[in-house]
């Protein structure tokens, strides 16, 4: 009997799937892999207009209409990349804090406990960038790996040193050095879902600007998705992998 297989994606923001391991997504979803995704925030802090507002409520009123907008963005997304389903956690962007560490945590259980995932998927522990955000829910999702019984792999994407980019630095106080392929336990060739990756980017309009030096920047890389299998149980792995379903079913 074929095992219908499954995979869950935990990202912190919207564009963290599509800016990350998107074309790998798009490539298994594309093999019949049912994928579901949960975003912590809808990216309020992801501005689209450089007006400021000393009123308040004027700047409670854009968080709550740049989260709708990226809400939209991510669905839009998600629907390029082959995903069936995306959820909410209902969080703030930037405020993903140790307060709430428990109840994301239970979220994410949850989630895990209904849909039984083989292979569970998030950010290295540095956050690829070193967003805070991301480094909360990469240390939240493996604490809800461990914390369950049957998803068998757990993957971070992370970034390859060769790709650090030191124009970078600046940007979230100190971008992360990157991996060594010593570290790196997988890679996926994505070329054949590059541009499908790509127009899941651009999906994000409000983030166009990132999307563009994004891309500008990779141009001159393979096009390959890295990641670390940083957890896996009851089953045989050989590195280094081709496949996040190597050895399940």
């Amino acid at each position: 009997m074929k095992m219908n297989k499954r995979l869950l994606a935990v990202f912190a923001h919207p564009d963290d799937e599509a800016f990350g391991p998107g074309g790998t997504l798009a490539k298994y979803a594309d093999e019949g892999v049912e994928i579901h995704l949960l975003s912590a925030t809808r990216g309020e802090a992801g501005t689209n207009t450089d007006v400021k507002y000393k009123d308040l409520s004027k700047r409670l009123e854009k968080k709550i209409n740049i989260g709708c907008l990226r809400e939209k963005e991510l669905l839009k997304s998600a629907k390029i990349l082959g995903i069936k389903k995306v959820e909410f956690l209902n969080y703030i962007d930037g405020t993903l804090c140790n307060a709430i560490y428990h109840d994301l945590a239970n979220k994410i259980i949850r989630k895990i406990s209904i849909f039984k995932p083989q292979v569970v998927l998030t950010t290295e522990r540095r956050g690829v960038s070193g967003h805070l955000d991301h480094i909360a829910l990469s240390m939240i999702t493996t604490y809800a790996f461990l914390k369950t019984g049957y998803p068998l792999k757990l993957y971070y994407y992370c970034l390859p040193q060769t790709m650090r980019d030191k124009v970078m630095d600046d940007y979230f106080v100190y971008f992360p050095e990157g991996y060594s392929d010593n570290e790196i336990t997988t890679k996926i060739d994505i070329e054949p879902y590059w541009q499908i990756k790509v127009q899941a980017m651009q999906a994000h309009k409000s983030q166009m600007k990132d999307v563009r030096s994004i891309l500008q920047r990779w141009e001159k890389y393979p096009k390959v998705d890295n990641f670390i299998l940083q957890f896996h149980r009851r089953i045989k792995v050989k590195f280094p992998e081709n496949n996040l379903f190597a050895g399940i079913g």
